[in-house]
């Protein structure tokens, strides 16, 4: 009879033994989560990449991160490398609406989760994706018209709609028109392009030989706003015609507050980095379930707040005094 006892404690005991080294290695799993980021020009998405890639090392969790330079069939082998490297998790911010699925159907058919943020797939592709992190881009787009319209009378607009495709440029630009027009202005220029303050100062060189008389600009990025303002201002139109970005970059932000850009929808790449990597790090360190969908917030901001919003060990080099 206590034979028979000792010998249950024993197997009891080296079960529980067993139970807890299986334990401790599901803890000590090295996590690794590919990060696809957009853009590695774009001061908005390299803040928004380093973020998360710290974020996710405070975690324990090694990033991988590959830029595709605004180039989707570079970001579509990045994928397939991320695949290939059998990551943990992938965390992209797709160029387009419809280029990068694919590859990211066959990281979730291999078992990888993926996540959004910033940007996503065509909603068709839903089901592809864990959660996404990001603005309410239709609502951005509602809020960059119902600025202008409180800041302007109704007249002709250009709109330099950004990266054809890419579903938050779309939905923003959505809601642009849905309000600007309701308000009675004229969408007399429209372009998509890549998202540079080069594309910037050419498109709207063209707008305004053809259209002399906009009386502002909608940009789906500052680095395109900052383009637009420079143009607007050779051509001796500034006061005249505003011009709104999004992003809220230093840059941006320092040409408001000095007066060469009239406003921009200020977003916080060092956050939205932080939740995005939190997101995926619960998910692989916790098994938490994410949200569908976690929005970020967004304000518009304009010369009398520009300088508040600069961090301050960036104004001295920026040229900003208050």
């Amino acid at each position: 009879m206590i034979r028979r006892y000792i010998k249950s404690v024993v197997a009891l005991l080296i079960a529980s033994a067993s139970g807890l080294a299986v334990t401790a290695q599901v803890q000590a799993k090295e996590f690794r989560v590919g990060i696809s980021s957009p853009e590695s020009q774009n001061p908005f998405h390299v803040v928004m990449a380093r973020s998360i890639a710290e974020t996710l090392k405070a975690r324990g969790i090694e990033p991988m991160l590959m830029a595709a330079n605004a180039d989707v069939n570079q970001q579509i082998n990045s994928i397939g490398d991320m695949v290939a490297a059998k990551v943990d998790a992938i965390l992209v911010a797709p160029l387009n609406a419809e280029g990068p699925a694919a590859a990211l159907v066959k990281a979730k058919d291999a078992g990888i989760p993926v996540f959004m943020y910033a940007r996503t797939l065509d909603p068709k592709y839903a089901d592809v994706w864990e959660s996404f992190n990001g603005m309410d881009a239709v609502q951005v787009g509602r809020d960059k018209a119902r600025w202008m319209a409180e800041n302007t009378k109704p007249g002709k607009v250009a709109m330099l709609t950004g990266m054809a495709g890419a579903a938050p440029m779309i939905e923003q630009e959505t809601g642009f028109r849905e309000v600007i027009t309701a308000a009675g202005y004229q969408i007399a220029f429209s372009q998509t392009s890549n998202m540079t303050r080069e594309y910037g100062i050419k498109l709207t060189e063209d707008a305004l030989v053809t259209n002399p008389d906009l009386v502002g600009i909608y940009a789906a990025n500052d680095d395109l706003a900052l383009g637009a303002a420079q143009a607007v201002k050779v051509a001796g139109l500034q006061g005249k015609v505003v011009v709104i970005g999004l992003n809220g970059a230093p840059s941006a932000l320092a040409a408001i507050h000095n007066g060469d850009l009239t406003a921009t929808v200020l977003l916080d790449p060092v956050g939205w980095g932080k939740t995005a990597a939190n997101v995926v790090a619960d998910y692989l360190l916790e098994g938490k379930k994410p949200a569908k969908f976690t929005p970020m917030d967004h304000k518009v901001v304009t010369q009398k707040e520009a300088y508040d919003n600069i961090p301050p060990p960036l104004r001295e080099k920026l040229g900003v005094k208050r």
